[in-house]
């Protein structure tokens, strides 16, 4: 064969070789657990479910709990945990778990599914998980045991209110997605995978009228109350605190606020917001660097 034959023949084969290797990549589905603290027959986690398999370029695999399990945090079974076959209220194929939310994921994680998922979503819940109540939060908890794991998870909630509707919140997470599959730096900021744990974005929409949410904002944690001082009372030994308050979630939606500072403040003046989470109060970056300094 000739030489420019044999150049051509490369040329056809890596054309041939890269069109093979696109349409691989394009088979291959974006792998998501959904799981949430309101139990799997519940209305958000439907409506989230309904939205992401529309999509059939997404993989999506739900685990939940088999009843509501709200206020659990991030507790886990520790003995037999009973797993049923179930389905959302919209009909789609379920994992039941009976135990908190925490081990609807960790069972999908590390027994259900065939592959790790690239991302875990929780939710949607019925109430607002902002503030201090992150803390008892089942949703957010589960969220952080994906994280823990090192995958990166989204925590999705929604206000209280009168006429809650979970469909704003399911297109915005959908939206949140693509943006996480389509961005590397998006992804390189969740972590995750073989640099440890990953974060978690904490997402809260308040339930507004229709057409009148606010925008969505990035913000850190509030407090619901924060204690400032102490006032004596009388000429006793006895103090009380003096505390500031801050509603967890007045769903003001005609307030003309423009730049929340926490979670609370864009919730209570119509803005739903985003939080990142890290996983755990420990600093593991910081250990080595205080070696030195600490260890005897």
């Amino acid at each position: 064969m000739s030489r420019g034959k044999k150049s051509l023949a490369v040329v056809t084969f890596t054309l041939l070789a890269a069109i093979v290797a696109s349409g691989v990549a394009h088979a291959s589905k974006f792998r998501i657990l959904v799981g949430n603290d309101d139990g799997v027959g519940a209305e958000g986690i439907a409506e989230l479910v309904s939205v992401l398999a529309n999509d059939p370029s997404l993989e999506v695999a739900v685990f939940a709990p088999a009843t509501n399990q709200s206020g659990t945090g991030d507790r886990v079974t520790t003995g037999p945990l009973t797993v049923d076959a179930a389905t959302t209220a919209g009909g789609y194929p379920a994992t039941a778990v009976v135990g908190f939310p925490a081990d609807g994921v960790l069972f999908g994680i590390l027994q259900g599914l065939p592959r790790r998922p690239e991302l875990v979503i929780t939710g949607i819940n019925e109430g607002q998980n902002i503030g201090d109540l992150v803390n008892i939060s089942g949703t957010v908890g589960a969220a952080l045991w994906a994280a823990r794991n090192g995958i990166p998870a989204f925590a999705v909630s929604q206000g209280l209110g009168p006429n809650i509707s979970y469909e704003a919140a399911a297109h915005y997470t959908y939206d949140l997605v693509n943006q996480f599959r389509g961005n590397a730096t998006f992804r390189s900021r969740l972590g995750g995978g073989r640099r440890g744990p990953a974060k978690v974005l904490n997402i809260n929409f308040p339930t507004c009228t229709p057409g009148r949410l606010r925008g969505v904002r990035a913000v850190p944690l509030g407090r619901a109350q924060v204690v400032v001082g102490y006032d004596r009372q009388g000429g006793t030994d006895v103090w009380n605190p003096v505390l500031e308050r801050t509603p967890v979630g007045s769903n003001d939606c005609d307030s003309t606020l423009r730049f929340p500072a926490t979670d609370l403040e864009a919730m209570n003046n119509g803005f739903a917001s985003v939080t990142p989470l890290d996983t755990d109060l420990g600093n593991d970056d910081l250990v080595r660097q205080v070696l030195r300094f600490v260890q005897r």
